[in-house]
């Protein structure tokens, strides 16, 4: 299986111009990690970052994955991708008290059959600040619909 990376980048100035606040810096961190995690080529890592009671809307999938079970099924088929990698287009971040949330675009490339497949999708991360940090409560993720 190829070497998998994630990167992040903001392309735009409207949610880099200023200064992050911590949280905000926190919360930005929270899906860098999990997009390494989802690179790292298994589930286990990417788990970890979500409550148990979490709803993921996955981007490659119609099911809604809404326990621990669903989810490792899914992370499980996703991360097994083979030179996984992803890139953050756009992103916005706000933390509203003990909730926040990352929404923007992400495009996802990987080999398949032997060819590079890309994956443009939009997404929302709903977090919710725990002892433990900043987890995943609600996540949708889906692609950008053709000839956008």
């Amino acid at each position: 299986m190829g070497r998998k990376t994630m990167s992040s980048c903001c392309s735009h100035s409207c949610c880099c111009a200023e200064k992050d606040s911590k949280e905000v810096q926190e919360v930005k961190d929270v899906l860098n990690v999990w997009l390494n995690a989802v690179a790292s080529g298994g589930p286990d890592a990417v788990m970890t970052l979500y409550t148990d009671h979490a709803v993921l809307l996955p981007t490659l999938s119609g099911k809604i994955c809404n326990d621990p079970a669903k989810r490792l099924e899914y992370f499980t088929h996703f991360t097994a991708k083979d030179s996984l990698k992803g890139t953050i287009n756009e992103l916005h971040t706000r933390v509203l008290g003990d909730v926040a949330i990352n929404s923007g675009h992400y495009t996802f490339t990987f080999k398949e059959g032997g060819k590079e497949v890309s994956a443009a999708a939009r997404f929302s991360f709903v977090y919710k600040k725990t002892p433990l940090g900043w987890l995943i409560v609600d996540h949708h993720s889906s692609l950008v619909p053709a000839g956008h």
